[in-house]
């Protein structure tokens, strides 16, 4: 069953902190509707352990916060774009106290500053100790939720078009009811996509719709090979990961040891807060060569105030100091082409966030950059949107419903499989090249379907496959992406993109600066 609704001025996918920015920005001032996969609050912002980075002390400066971010970007960032976002460190973590977020304080109320892996200078703000992100979503909920309307548990299955033109979205809700709910503006704010990877600090939302619902939609892909793994999960004996443990608490003095107590990172100029791609790393070859990496937690203090979330998980799984850890699939660098201000090169579709790829996180995010980013970049949409309102759609037709489908999807199980043994934080032409050739006949097909299971998987295996082919065509090491069979970095390669659009369906991806 079809159902038309009534138009609005913006729908925003996804709930997390970028969208909630976007529709705090407009304020009221337009009809806004936001959707969410599953529950309100299930997003990667709301996991968020890490907080807002900004060069705040006066022996800091935005531009020691840029050169941070280029070096740990590994020569692949858009200087400019990432001037701008370090320049806003400031004045958008003054908005967030101005939006009610209460940050972490000392005794004499100044912000308390942490300092994350490739940082020169504390200059982290966090709020609760290591929730900080769900703090920020539930202050922006708040705020929200008078002037924006949810639609929960509803899956957008595809943009609508017209003229060349974003129109709206096709979604289907819990009941399995197929909705056309049309706009002047759709802002794509999904996430990213851990959940290719079976062990993964996403929320569970995040399959890589965003990505693509924007390619299918005309939309360009770029960087995808890009894909950070956090250096610290809590791995467990089944193999599975039981959680995040945020890199906040190297800082505060947690040191990674091996079993025999050996500290893994000694060699290391930044030692425990180098990159996350180093670490990251350094953490997989030694438990490839059977050793256990443990992360000694002894060294912090007051451990339970500072770091609730690290002391709860260490509480559940019957831990003291000593945390097993091991990398999971984290955060996006590559994304859908955007400006800062949202503009993909579809008209009326916009992009902010994770989803996203202005250029800010090069090769390697540099840590608690995404909350600034998702802010900064959501509030300069929602700007532009005010000043450029748009025109709403009436009248549409209904639209059909999609075929049944000639090929399914892989299941979620095989996808994730076969993307951790060929694109994990190791790489190498061989595992790439059988990945390649196993998602190839779901590239090509790029199915649809109005069942949101099948469609999650239609998505992934689409995903999975531009992925693997953009790893196996970058035959360099850069940042997080790490050839075994290219362990260096190729000049070459300098300034390339890997882009990626539907009409180079046939030949993938095209290389371009």
């Amino acid at each position: 069953m079809n159902v038309n609704n009534e138009a609005f001025d913006v729908l925003i996918i996804g709930s997390g902190l970028a969208g909630l920015a976007v529709a705090e920005t407009i304020g009221g001032k337009l009809n806004v509707g936001i959707f969410s996969k599953g529950k309100e609050t299930e997003s990667n912002s709301y996991r968020a352990q890490g907080g807002v980075a900004a060069a705040l002390q006066a022996d800091d400066g935005w531009e020691n916060h840029w050169r941070d971010t280029l070096e740990a970007g590994d020569e692949h960032s858009d200087a400019a774009n990432t001037a701008t976002l370090t320049k806003a460190g400031g004045k958008t973590v003054q908005k967030l106290i101005d939006w009610g977020v209460a940050f972490d304080r000392d005794e004499d109320n100044r912000l308390l500053l942490g300092k994350e892996g490739a940082h020169g200078y504390p200059r982290i703000v966090h709020a609760g100790g290591d929730r900080t992100g769900e703090a920020l979503v539930r202050t922006m909920k708040h705020r929200v939720q008078n002037h924006a309307q949810f639609f929960t548990e509803e899956t957008v299955l595809s943009i609508l078009k017209e003229d060349g033109s974003c129109v709206g979205v096709k979604t289907v809700d819990k009941k399995g009811e197929v909705h056309s709910r049309y706009a002047a503006h759709v802002v794509l704010a999904t996430g990213g996509a851990g959940h290719l990877f079976s062990n993964t600090t996403n929320d569970s939302c995040a399959t890589g719709d965003g990505y693509a619902l924007a390619y299918r939609a005309g939309a360009r892909l770029q960087d995808m090979e890009f894909v950070q793994f956090h250096p610290t999960m809590l791995a467990t004996d089944t193999g599975s990961a039981g959680g995040l443990v945020t890199e906040a608490v190297r800082g505060a003095g947690a040191r990674l040891v091996t079993g025999n107590d050996s500290r893994l990172m000694a060699g290391h100029p930044e030692q425990d807060l180098a990159g996350r791609d180093v670490v990251a790393r350094a953490i997989h070859d030694a438990r490839v060569g059977g050793e256990d990496v443990l992360l000694d937690l002894s060294p912090v203090q007051n451990l339970a105030e500072r770091f609730p979330g690290v002391a709860s998980l260490s509480e559940r799984y019957g831990y003291t100091s000593y945390l097993p850890v091991a990398p999971g699939a984290h955060f996006m660098m590559g994304g859908v082409g955007a400006t800062l201000d949202g503009e993909t090169r579809v008209p009326g579709l916009y992009a902010v966030g994770e989803v996203a790829s202005t250029g800010v996180h090069g090769a390697n995010r540099l840590a608690s950059n995404s909350l600034l980013e998702a802010v900064v970049t959501g509030e300069r949409l929602g700007q532009r949107l005010l000043q450029e309102p748009g025109q709403r759609r009436f009248g549409f037709r209904n639209v059909a419903g999609a075929d049944s489908q000639k090929i399914l999807p892989p299941t979620k199980k095989d996808i994730q499989q076969v993307m951790d043994n060929a694109c994990g934080v190791k790489r190498d032409a061989k595992t790439l090249k059988e990945a390649v050739a196993f998602f190839q006949p779901y590239f090509l097909a790029n199915a649809e379907s109005d069942d949101p299971d099948i469609q999650e998987r239609n998505n992934m295996a689409l995903l999975a496959s531009i992925m693997v082919n953009a790893a196996y065509a970058r035959t360099e090491s850069r940042g997080s992406h790490y050839r075994d069979d290219h362990p260096t970095k190729n000049r070459s390669w300098q300034g390339i993109s890997i882009t990626w659009a539907m009409e180079q369906r046939e030949r993938g991806g095209v290389a371009a600066r």
